[in-house]
């Protein structure tokens, strides 16, 4: 039996919860992060560890061996490309000349943790750590927390920073994609609230200036040095991580004790609505109806559901401004 099929055991009762006392956060800010990277599932139907080979981060030696041939694409975007069948099968031939390269190749688990990632999850080698995790999501849950631990970016859950897990965590490139879909799963973990926008020093807008009138310095809408030391004297006087970054904690330190009202982040819904513009007005109807399916849609079948039904919306709505403009 190979190594990532083990005993497969389900995530105990209130393992999230004790996961988030160990980072000092929300649990839905967790489930929110577990959900975006493997859609909440551990484990296969058929029992072996949730898996992604990215043959890219193979050695280029075994490229040829193993069918990989990017041509002129860059090797990610050709890794990025394949169908899973053929990711699959490039996995079999790998595994086969090199376990323990293919095993640090590939994404596992519920948090997807990639393997040359295994030391900071607190494992020797790749294969060690699909051993554990073959065993039980526990052992996913607890590589989890050891790796965000040792990256420092406990701060950034705590904080619903998720740009920031993003960059870090899923290795940038996205766009904002990634943050937008944990803002959505937390949503759904939340019971609908909704996270206020993160700012730090360079940041600039409506949400700084907002930050600014809560702190009584001037409100110019750009986070400079003196909105920084404002910012950093706030949360020494109340007791909170002094780091500069106003997320999630500091908001709500913020708005306890003034009349604050934060920017709120955005999800998949906000940054569709907000790039078909004012000029389709179905997409009105479509996000008011989507706030309600987040909260009981998985993840992959509701960006399904909202981009479909944008996508056919925008369709629409050209085929109809073309009809008025060519009769």
């Amino acid at each position: 039996m190979p190594i990532w099929k083990g005993t497969a055991a389900p995530m105990s009762a209130g393992a999230f919860a004790s996961a988030a006392m160990l980072l000092n956060c929300e649990e839905a800010a967790i489930r929110a992060l577990w959900d975006v990277e493997s859609a909440g599932r551990g484990f296969r139907p058929d029992g072996s560890l949730t898996r992604r080979f990215e043959p890219h981060h193979m050695p280029r030696s075994l490229w040829p061996h193993i069918g990989f041939r990017p041509g002129a694409l860059a090797p990610w975007k050709a890794s990025y490309r394949l169908k899973t069948s053929a990711r699959e099968e490039m996995f079999s031939k790998a595994e086969a000349l090199d376990a323990e390269a293919t095993y640090r190749a590939t994404s596992w688990g519920g948090p997807q943790i990639m393997g040359f990632n295994c030391e900071a999850a607190g494992f020797d080698t790749a294969t060690a750590m699909v051993k554990a995790m073959a065993a039980s999501e526990g052992d996913h849950l607890s590589a989890f927390v050891t790796l965000v631990t040792s990256w420092g970016l406990a701060s950034a859950i705590r904080a619903h920073d998720w740009q920031t897990i993003e960059t870090r965590y899923n290795g940038g490139g996205q766009g904002g994609a990634y943050a937008r879909k944990m803002e959505a799963a937390y949503r759904r973990h939340s019971g609908g609230v909704a996270s206020p926008a993160v700012l730090r020093l360079g940041s600039s807008g409506p949400g700084v200036r907002r930050l600014q009138t809560a702190l009584q310095i001037e409100a110019d809408g750009s986070f400079g040095p003196q909105t920084d030391t404002a910012v950093r004297r706030f949360q020494s006087g109340v007791g909170l991580q002094v780091d500069g970054v106003v997320g999630q904690v500091t908001w709500a330190a913020l708005e306890a004790r003034t009349s604050a009202a934060p920017v709120k982040q955005a999800t998949p819904v906000d940054r569709v609505s907000e790039l078909v513009g004012k000029g389709a007005a179905t997409v009105g109807t479509i996000t008011t109806a989507a706030a309600g399916l987040q909260a009981v849609v998985p993840e992959h079948a509701y960006d399904l559901m909202i981009y479909g039904a944008i996508g056919l919306a925008v369709v629409a709505g050209g085929t109809i401004l073309s009809r008025r403009v060519l009769t």
